[in-house]
């Protein structure tokens, strides 16, 4: 009963940072938004933050197969 409260402060803490993160890439996205079409490096950076949600998307229904089972 102590490791699945272990686990669940941990997937909770984990899903916590996640938030954070999503929150840091929605808003250099304004930014980009803002800014659009006026480099190819803002063109790359938005790529590379599009691949970083997908991930964050990926983990998050991974841990929460988690909590189902």
């Amino acid at each position: 009963m102590v490791y699945a409260a272990l686990v669940q402060e941990s997937v909770q803490e984990r899903i916590r940072k996640l938030r954070q993160e999503i929150a840091e890439i929605s808003a250099a996205n304004q930014v980009h938004l803002e800014q659009a079409g006026k480099t190819y490096t803002a063109a790359a950076e938005q790529e590379r933050r599009f691949q970083r949600l997908q991930a964050i998307l990926e983990e998050l229904m991974t841990l929460t197969d988690w909590k189902k089972t």
